[in-house]
């Protein structure tokens, strides 16, 4: 007798996916699919470039107004997290965060995450005015990196102009050359691509160069300002605290972060933040929302709420529904997740000083 195959009765025939997670849209497919939408847009048409450019700007409004750490979305404050490592210097105690600013690194081309950046010694000691260094290691170099190289109590940084591995490891950088010696065994640093403008810093290490982390406070700009040696050049010493602004300009978009001391005192210790970062521009047809996938449909319908009224178009209750269904639900995606404490006040069984 033939024995019973139940699994073949129950499942007749395997059911076939297609093991891709990658759908995305681009900025052309949301514009097209929002006019098509609010009836905008006839099927098999196209919008005109000034109709197309008119939407592109509402859609940038839209994505950017979206970002940042405010509870409209909680799970911004996990998706748009990023990390980034600022060099210090022995006499600077106000630094620019963001892409035309101080060594704010994000990443480095050959090295993979969570490595930002490259590091090495001399190998020999060079003089001032040097232009050719020996190190120890050459390969995580790139023609272009920004370099700095410890020179008595701080950092010379400027740029790699060459580099060799055979016979020997060298770096080459541009004229003048060292500003002061450095001797052998001097940290060298490189790094390629620079951090974007913080919109919020959540939290903040002084990382040594074995990486290990002593916690920093971030201070409110009250406390910040009632600290009564904070720019004395005698208070040079590791850092504590640091006080971060976003400030923007479209000159120089780079937020601004304040020691709590005039300086560093061990260059060879840096700050690793955590931060929130902006979302990137919709600037080609091809370009896609700098959001998660569960956004794209609130994006569609948001920006159909935001231009039909340039395209003489009715907003109606339906619409309405989709828009507020399709948020609501991408709004409680990825939330983050903290710990939270209860302590007692004063003294006591239960107080703080029990």
């Amino acid at each position: 007798m033939t024995a019973l195959n139940i699994n073949n009765q129950l499942n007749p025939f395997t059911p076939s996916t297609s093991g891709s997670y990658t759908f995305s849209v681009t900025q052309a497919q949301v514009i097209r699919q929002m006019m098509l939408d609010i009836g905008a847009l006839a099927e098999g048409d196209d919008p005109t470039a000034q109709e197309y450019s008119d939407a592109s700007f509402k859609l940038n409004m839209l994505v950017k107004q979206w970002m940042g750490d405010t509870d409209f979305a909680p799970g911004m404050k996990v998706w748009t997290r990023k990390r980034a490592d600022l060099f210090l210097g022995y006499s600077k105690f106000c630094y620019s965060l963001g892409q035309t600013g101080d060594n704010w690194v994000q990443s480095t081309t050959g090295l993979a995450y969570p490595v930002s950046y490259g590091t090495t010694n001399l190998a020999v000691a060079a003089a001032q005015g040097a232009t050719v260094l020996t190190v120890n290691g050459a390969s995580q170099f790139n023609v272009g990196d920004y370099i700095g190289i410890v020179c008595g109590s701080d950092i010379y940084w400027t740029t790699v102009s060459a580099f060799t591995t055979m016979p020997t490891l060298t770096v080459t950088i541009p004229s003048p050359g060292l500003p002061f010696a450095a001797g052998v065994f001097a940290y060298v640093w490189n790094y390629t691509v620079k951090g974007v403008r913080p919109l919020k810093m959540i939290s903040v290490v002084l990382r040594d160069i074995n990486s290990n982390d002593t916690p920093m406070r971030l201070m409110t700009v009250e406390r910040y300002e009632s600290l009564p040696s904070k720019v004395a050049p005698s208070n040079v010493a590791d850092p504590t605290a640091v006080l971060y602004e976003t400030q923007f300009s479209n000159q120089y978009p780079n937020g601004r972060l304040y020691l709590d001391v005039a300086g560093a005192q061990d260059v060879t210790k840096h700050l690793h933040c955590v931060y929130l970062s902006p979302v990137q521009d919709l600037v080609n047809p091809g370009d896609s929302p700098d959001y998660p996938q569960q956004w794209y449909r609130p994006i569609c319908w948001g920006l159909g709420k935001d231009c039909c009224g340039m395209f003489d178009c009715a907003w109606t209750s339906d619409m309405e529904q989709n828009f507020q269904d399709s948020l609501a639900i991408a709004r409680q995606g990825d939330p983050a997740v903290t710990d939270v404490y209860f302590e007692a006040e004063g003294d006591g069984p239960y107080g703080r000083n029990s």
